[in-house]
């Protein structure tokens, strides 16, 4: 099965704006609609070691969601942990980088329709090994949806500084999509994003509202560090989580 689509490259403003949770939805939503999807991260900075494999962390998520086996190579070909970008400095011609993304890419590209590329914090990040956000999509020949949070001039400020970047690689970008909008003042954001981005010529592919719920902490991440066993207690009319210890008393 050849690719028929493009590939596509989810990249964000910054950090923390929800790049993961929207690639997370594109997926599911071409896989819903009956398309065969692949997915990489080409350059991670966070890892974690699973099955004696070190992948960036948000491979495992997407593992579960398109039920893959991972295979680093593929998935998460390029990792700038610490003391990478100083070995790379100082000898950048032996990391043939650019060529193992294209590698993955290839690979995906023969077995699946639609292949999704998470870019890595701002679109500046990677630059050190030049493979930042911009590089890393024109390697790919990827068109690329832009993540921003919500608001209206702070979100077009930072919306006209990133997007340079792309233009400057002559990247295309396919559109917008804008994440933690308010509520209340969805439609305000809306028209005036959406009227500068029409002066830009960029698509505004969607607008995703600000739930609070979302920004709470996961029991799972607050009990990792602690050694302990995670239990729940019913209580009615809720359930009330412990976190146990041996030998200590819970919290």
């Amino acid at each position: 099965m050849a690719r028929k689509f493009r590939n596509i490259y989810v990249a964000a403003t910054s950090q923390h704006v929800g790049k993961t949770t929207s690639t997370l939805g594109l997926v599911s939503s071409f896989m819903n609609r009956g398309y065969s999807v692949g997915y990489c991260k080409p350059v991670g900075q966070k890892f974690l070691n699973v099955q004696n494999l070190r992948v960036d962390k948000d491979t495992v998520l997407f593992a579960d969601l398109i039920n893959f086996n991972i295979v680093p190579e593929l998935h998460s070909p390029v990792l700038l942990g610490p003391g990478a970008t100083e070995m790379y400095l100082d000898n950048p011609d032996t990391f043939k980088l650019p060529e193992m993304i294209l590698s993955a890419a290839a690979s995906l590209e023969s077995v699946n329709e639609i292949n999704v590329f998470e870019g890595t914090g701002h679109p500046g990040v990677g630059s050190v090994a030049n493979l930042s956000n911009a590089r890393v999509a024109k390697i790919l020949n990827a068109g690329v949806v832009m993540i921003v949070e919500g608001g209206i001039g702070s979100t077009i400020d930072m919306l006209n500084m990133t997007t340079s970047l792309f233009r400057e690689e002559k990247v295309p970008i396919i559109g917008v999509i804008i994440n933690k909008v308010i509520p209340e003042k969805k439609e305000k954001v809306i028209y005036y994003v959406g009227k500068w981005l029409g002066q830009q010529n960029l698509p505004l592919l969607g607008v995703l509202p600000y739930e609070k719920t979302l920004a709470y902490p996961v029991i799972k991440t607050v009990s990792k560090p602690f050694p302990g066993l995670l239990h729940t207690t019913p209580i009615m009319p809720t359930t009330e989580w412990r976190v146990f210890w041996p030998d200590r008393s819970s919290i």
